[in-house]
């Protein structure tokens, strides 16, 4: 499998040591994961549109940046990716109303699991 990590700029050291830290003793089964910048709705295009999977956690925080964020997915999921997302619904970060507004503008949306002690919940999510 090839596994890309992605994150503000600021984050990628941190990101990179974490993987160093992890890399399990026999090495990776695969390639190593790589690591990259990528600020949404600035850079994506440098990015392939041919994943199989998009995953996401707690990515969903300021409304500000949802019509950013929709663009970046649409583009890495041009070839037919899948994405999941899971987010903690916090009223004030507007998680909810992305889900329910936003990504259904270009994806088909779906619940997938719901953790309702914790607030958390998984979306399923496949350009249209």
């Amino acid at each position: 499998a090839h596994v890309t990590i992605t994150d503000l700029p600021f984050a990628i050291s941190q990101i990179e040591t974490n993987i160093a830290v992890n890399t399990p003793l026999s090495g990776w089964p695969s390639d190593a994961p790589t690591v990259s910048a990528l600020s949404w709705g600035l850079d994506h295009s440098r990015f392939s549109s041919s994943w199989d999977f998009v995953l996401g956690a707690d990515i969903v925080y300021l409304p500000e940046t949802f019509p950013l964020l929709l663009d970046t997915l649409v583009h890495l999921c041009r070839d037919g990716a899948v994405v999941y997302l899971a987010s903690t619904m916090r009223r004030e970060h507007g998680a909810q109303d992305f889900y329910d507004s936003v990504l259904p503008q270009m994806f088909n949306v779906e619940l997938v699991q719901r953790d309702p002690e914790n607030n958390v919940n998984i979306y399923k999510a496949t350009l249209r």
